[in-house]
């Protein structure tokens, strides 16, 4: 559970995505235990962060502005607020009935990795558990490609919680090869993509490079804006209204064409209303994608145009 703050706070909103998470992975091990032809099954958390969340407010209880531009934070620090703290997805992902054969926390901040660390010694004698330090993709395509996990008879889930836009296409598309892997998205379209998108259309390369990464197409750009020629036979660039939903939309229908099924998205608001990032499922198994919906649909859900 990362999309963490810099200064190491968590908004209140959080708990509705671990909530979820928590749902769906005792959902899932509950059913794979019982396979016989399953070999193993792993929980792979790619932005793990520290294990432990605070979530702070202000002395008359409502969220600081500062604190509605970021979603979660693993690194708390100490003052005269009231401090409140939520297990993250690591615990999370440990609390749950029945534990996976084995689970991977990935995290880059050494602090955090530390602390996860001592996560792993406090469930040593119970749980298979690996502390991966350094960048999240790397590692994924690295246990992905593991020469150790015939994913004819192994299973994972694999939750992607970044900030912002860590998470490129490419990588999704090899764990989608596997045939055998489901996810559990952060779509940050009001953190991160959104930022991205200005009304004019008018992009540096950087921009626009950053954007067919995440992507992966550059038809992103006939998604959100409309082109018109005007009296004067120039181009007039438009932002469609509802961007958000469109791009939602879109990248869902990639999702569910790459894995073969895929949940309606589950929008996640701030305290102001503000749109943070929808929360998605993708995965190869129909029956994932029904209990991931049904869980979803327990919170706001934007539906397909």
């Amino acid at each position: 559970m990362t999309s963490y703050n810099q200064d190491g706070r968590v908004g209140p909103w959080a708990a509705e995505k671990l909530e979820f998470l928590g749902k769906y992975l005792s959902a899932y091990t509950t059913i794979l235990r019982k396979q016989e032809w399953c070999d193993g099954y792993l929980y792979i958390d790619a932005f793990a962060g520290a294990g432990r969340t605070e979530v702070r407010a202000s002395e008359n209880g409502s969220v600081r502005a500062e604190d509605l531009l970021f979603d979660v934070s693993e690194f708390g620090r100490d003052d005269d607020e009231a401090q409140t703290y939520i297990d993250g997805s690591p615990y999370v992902a440990l609390g749950i009935e029945h534990q996976f054969s084995r689970y991977y926390f990935v995290e880059k901040n050494p602090e955090r990795v530390s602390r996860l660390n001592d996560i792993k010694t406090e469930f040593s004698s119970t749980r298979n558990i690996n502390v991966v330090s350094g960048d999240a993709i790397q590692a994924i395509s690295k246990i992905v490609s593991n020469s150790g996990y015939d994913w004819r008879s192994h299973r994972a889930v694999i939750f992607l919680d970044p900030f912002g836009m860590q998470v490129p296409w490419n990588i999704i598309e090899k764990i989608a090869e596997t045939r055998a892997i489901e996810i559990i998205l952060n779509f940050p379209v009001g953190m991160a993509i959104q930022r991205l998108l200005p009304r004019s259309g008018v992009f540096t390369a950087e921009q626009r490079e950053r954007l067919n990464r995440y992507f992966g197409l550059v038809e992103w750009e006939e998604v959100i804006y409309q082109r018109s020629i005007d009296l004067f036979g120039a181009t007039d660039v438009q932002k469609v209204q509802n961007s958000g939903n469109r791009l939602v939309s879109w990248y869902r229908d990639r999702l569910k064409l790459l894995f073969g099924f895929s949940s309606l998205p589950r929008l996640v608001r701030n305290s102001r209303g503000s749109h943070l990032y929808y929360l998605l499922f993708a995965g190869p198994n129909e029956n994932g994608a029904k209990i991931a919906s049904e869980v979803l649909r327990q919170g706001e859900v934007v539906r397909a145009n």
